[in-house]
C-alpha cells in the first residue's frame, strides 16, 4: 500500500452497541495508510461495542472541527434506535454530506434518516418490511437492497457506491472496506485481507 501523508482524518462515529467486526479492517487500511482517524460519539463515556468491547472515544460530536475532516466512518450496532432519534446525531452525519462515507449493516439507516440517501440506492442490513413499524416509508425504501434480497440476489461488488457514499451488509466488510479505501483513493490490493 502506498504511504502518503494526509493532511485531513477521518471521523469515525460509534454509540451504544457498535460492530466492531464491521469497521477493524477499515480502521487497519487507514492506519497502514498512516491515514489518522478519530473517534466520536455522543459523549466521552465508554461506550460498549456488540461483541463487549469498550471503546473510549477521542471527541465529542460537538467538539467536530470539520474542516479536519474529510471522511466519515459508520458502524453497524445490534440496535441503532437510539442513535436514529437523536437530532445531535443526525446533524453531526449531515455535516459530512458531499464527503466520502462508509456506511455498513444498519448505518445506512442514519443517512437515510439524515436525508443523505434520498433518490439513492443503498444496501442495508435489515429487511424493509421491518422498518415500516419505525416509520420508513415505501418511498424511503424503494432504492434499498435489504438483507434477505442482498442474500438471495447479491450484488456482485458486495456494496453500492451512490456517488461518495459506499453501503454494504456485514458479510460484505472486507469489499466494503475496500470500496471505502476507493473513495479515499487509497491504493489497497484486495489480497491484503483476503480476496
Amino acid at each position: 500500500m502506498k504511504k502518503t501523508t494526509f493532511e485531513k482524518k477521518t471521523a469515525v462515529l460509534i454509540y451504544n452497541q457498535f460492530c466492531n467486526f464491521e469497521i477493524a479492517p477499515a480502521l487497519e487500511m487507514l492506519a497502514m495508510a498512516r491515514k489518522p482517524v478519530t473517534v466520536f460519539a455522543r459523549s466521552l463515556f465508554a461506550v460498549k461495542s456488540e461483541e463487549g468491547l469498550t471503546v473510549v472515544p477521542e471527541k465529542t460530536i460537538e467538539e467536530l472541527r470539520l474542516e479536519e475532516y474529510d471522511s466519515l466512518l459508520l458502524p453497524g450496532a445490534l440496535d441503532i434506535r437510539e442513535a436514529i432519534e437523536d437530532e445531535k446525531i443526525l446533524s453531526f452525519i449531515r455535516k459530512f454530506d458531499g464527503m466520502p462515507v462508509g456506511a455498513i449493516s444498519i448505518a445506512p439507516l442514519l443517512l437515510l434518516k439524515a436525508g443523505m440517501l434520498k433518490g439513492k440506492p443503498f444496501m442495508a442490513g435489515v429487511n424493509a418490511e421491518d422498518l415500516f413499524e419505525e416509520g420508513y416509508t415505501k418511498e424511503d425504501l424503494a432504492l434499498m437492497k435489504g438483507w434477505n434480497d442482498s442474500i438471495r440476489n447479491p450484488v456482485p461488488e458486495g456494496y453500492i457506491r451512490s456517488g461518495k457514499i459506499v453501503t454494504s451488509i456485514s458479510r460484505n466488510f472486507i469489499r466494503w472496506t475496500l470500496a471505502f479505501g476507493e473513495l479515499l483513493e487509497l491504493s489497497v490490493p484486495p489480497e491484503m485481507f483476503g480476496l
